[in-house]
């Protein structure tokens, strides 16, 4: 349900893209990514450290969420301060108005997620979903009525703020009176050693963090609002398909964790199959992006975002990268290789901050777009040499052979129907791209097994497929 909730917001941004216009909508995009840049500091990862603390031990709730509250509330007046001088000193008017707001509601998502958090080392699932979902839903409801009654920038961001502070003051007062009480402690050197504990965690979200939203914030500065409007447009729609290699890590995390310590070769097996599960999502996705995107782009956020479809033609190939990337990454945590993973995400940010400055200006957004795309695939081929290192080796030509001619047949469909309405043609396109699967024998005997028992009502466990 936390992950379907996203959807949520993933849609309230097309909303906001075909309703602002690209200048009003690259307003807010800079606004959110700068204010996203300091989003790891009330929390520096503790609020995870913590989890894993209370639930080795539950007694310790009171106590360690007091003295994490009470540390927030020193970081959270610092993120603030931090982002109100800085954003002074760079954006103006409705961009200031805007980032202003926005270090506000940054504040309060952190206090809640502390609270998302204890909740879920309670096991208490229920509330914690119930809490994300009505508020994803009012942030929803009430951004939209905002855009549709041109409200602008302002009145979008105010909707934010105001259901953040509503929902975490509630969500506050629920787990004070009916799980544990809330009490926020001054205790230096307990902070410290949650600060030396959450740092890690913090490490791995920064880079993260950084990597989706330095690039706006670069673009801005030389290229202007409207700019990031037209580059933030098909940005959404490759943030909002990191969902895809989430789930799908999310299924095979526990067994490959598992696995690693008495059968390494069947971690290797789950990684060779969920790399080609990604291939098969990603492959077609990035012929959709080459041949579609003008259209497409038009269709989802109208006509004044026909610039958008440049950017689109090189960012949606570039899911392909970040599918088998992303996974990557997840099985070197999986192998406990954190080194290579800060190694190698730390290798990556510099290389798309010195991409970003070095094409920016020449090319604008659509430079910005080639930072990201060459930076995926460099970040992959990264991760699949470092776990070719580590014992995981896959022959990646031998894995890419059928899923490319499956793919191949989608961009013929896509191509040869092109004069058809564009959901009628992808949905040809899907089709026989389906079909060519069956043809090409793309699936295993274990694969169609799995299958199988799943059209029968059983949920065979994921090692079945090592």
């Amino acid at each position: 349900m936390g992950e379907g909730s996203n959807l949520l917001l993933f849609l309230l941004g097309f909303l906001a893209a075909r309703y602002l216009a690209p200048a009003s909508f690259g307003q807010y995009s800079t606004a959110f990514a700068f204010v996203g840049l300091f989003r790891l500091l009330p929390d520096f990862g503790m609020s995870y450290a913590a989890t894993l603390e209370i639930s080795r031990d539950r007694s310790l709730a009171g106590p360690v969420v007091g003295r994490l509250l009470g540390f927030q509330c020193v970081l959270s007046v610092l993120a603030v301060s931090l982002c109100l001088g800085i954003g002074a000193w760079q954006y103006s008017g409705v961009t200031w108005i805007a980032v202003a707001v926005l270090s506000v509601d940054l504040a309060l998502k952190a206090w809640k997620s502390t609270l998302r958090w204890l909740l879920k080392a309670l096991e208490s699932f229920a509330a914690e979903a119930l809490s994300l979902v009505a508020e994803r839903l009012a942030i929803l409801t009430l951004g939209a009525a905002s855009l549709v009654l041109g409200y602008g920038v302002v009145g979008f961001v105010l909707v934010f703020a105001s259901v953040r502070a509503f929902d975490t003051a509630a969500l506050h007062a629920y787990v004070h009176a009916r799980v544990v009480r809330l009490t926020p402690r001054y205790d230096p050197p307990a902070w410290w050693s949650l600060l030396r504990r959450g740092l890690p965690f913090a490490y791995a979200g920064l880079m993260i963090t950084l990597f989706f939203q330095v690039d706006t914030v670069i673009l801005e500065r030389i290229r202007g609002s409207v700019e990031v409007g037209w580059y933030r447009a098909p940005v959404l729609v490759l943030e909002g398909l990191t969902l895809v290699p989430r789930i799908l890590g999310y299924a095979l995390i526990p067994t490959m964790a598992a696995l690693h310590a008495r059968s390494p070769g069947a971690v290797t097996a789950l990684y060779r199959r969920g790399s080609k599960y990604l291939a098969l999502a990603g492959l077609p996705i990035g012929a959709f992006g080459l041949l579609a995107s003008g259209p497409f782009m038009g269709m989802l956020f109208g006509e004044a975002y026909g610039p958008s479809a440049a950017a689109s033609r090189i960012l949606l190939p570039a899911a392909a990268f970040m599918f088998l990337s992303n996974f990557g990454e997840t099985a070197l945590a999986c192998v406990n290789r954190w080194r290579a993973i800060v190694l190698i995400s730390t290798a990556a940010l510099a290389l798309n901050v010195a991409l970003n400055l070095a094409w920016i200006p020449a090319f604008g957004y659509v430079g910005a777009a080639w930072a990201t795309l060459v930076t995926e695939g460099l970040y992959f081929l990264s991760t699949a040499l470092a776990l070719g290192r580590y014992g995981h080796r896959l022959s990646w030509p031998q894995l890419f052979l059928r899923p490319s001619a499956a793919a191949a047949v989608f961009a013929l469909v896509l191509w040869t129907s092109r004069g058809l309405a564009l959901p009628l043609s992808a949905a040809l396109a899907s089709l026989a791209f389906a079909l060519a699967t069956v043809v090409l024998r793309v699936w295993d005997e274990k694969e169609r097994r799995l299958v199988r028992d799943l059209l029968r009502g059983r949920l065979p466990d994921a090692g079945s497929l090592a």
